[in-house]
């Protein structure tokens, strides 16, 4: 049997042990927030005390406290916005937000007669607007994109621990959508009718705007 004097130096017990326990060492530390005397995180955060440590309760909890009246009272005209956009980018600063690098959202306010549109949407029959561009609005029964949480400012990533928790918000803001507005409106009934839309949308598309709705009216 060969003795554990005659093996290489990194094959020895010992080393091997040691290596393991390094290893393990560098991972504890990488995982580790260190915090300076009083600065320390409070129980409700995650390694912050700035992180959102459940983003689903969260959700919930900012929907009808928050994000529906911040959208609400923000809501621009969309004809109005739409023409401003086009004829000065600058104005989406004004009027909408966005998180990093991607398309601006922003909170409107549209009236129009309710159509037939593509799956997942009504659509609205808005005077006004280019002839190009058509306004539909989600009906589910998925409601997509992350127009609710990003129309208002008030949400961005970095109270968040990573993407995923970032992504849940949006995804539970939706579902709040989906029961509280979705849920209870009848759109077979609405066809042919004028009806004024609060909500959000996203500007990534030049020729069709998609309204996450969080009111649905008649109008008056």
């Amino acid at each position: 049997m060969q003795s554990s004097r005659s093996l290489p130096v990194w094959k020895r017990p010992a080393a091997v042990r040691l290596a393991l326990a390094l290893v393990i060492l560098v991972v504890i530390i990488a995982g580790t927030r260190f915090y300076a005397p009083g600065t320390e995180p409070s129980s409700g955060a995650v390694g912050d005390e700035n992180v959102v440590a459940d983003p689903v309760s969260y959700a919930q909890g900012v929907y009808e406290a928050d994000v529906v009246p911040a959208i609400t009272d923000n809501a621009v005209d969309l004809p109005e916005l739409l023409e401003a956009l086009a004829q000065d980018e600058g104005t989406a600063d004004e009027y909408g937000f966005r998180n990093g690098g991607s398309p601006y959202s922003f909170p409107v306010r549209v009236t129009g007669t309710v159509v037939e549109g593509p799956f997942g949407e009504v659509g609205l029959e808005v005077e006004g607007l280019p002839s190009e561009v058509t306004v539909g609005v989600q009906t589910g029964p998925a409601v997509t994109g992350t127009a609710v949480r990003d129309a208002t400012g008030l949400i961005t990533f970095e109270m968040f621990l990573n993407q995923i928790d970032f992504a849940s918000v949006a995804t539970e803001l939706n579902n709040r959508v989906k029961e509280n507005v979705l849920g209870v409106t009848d759109f077979d009934a609405l066809m042919g009718s004028e009806v004024t839309v609060v909500g959000a949308f996203t500007h990534d598309n030049d020729e069709h705007i998609k309204i996450t709705p969080i009111s649905i009216e008649a109008a008056s």
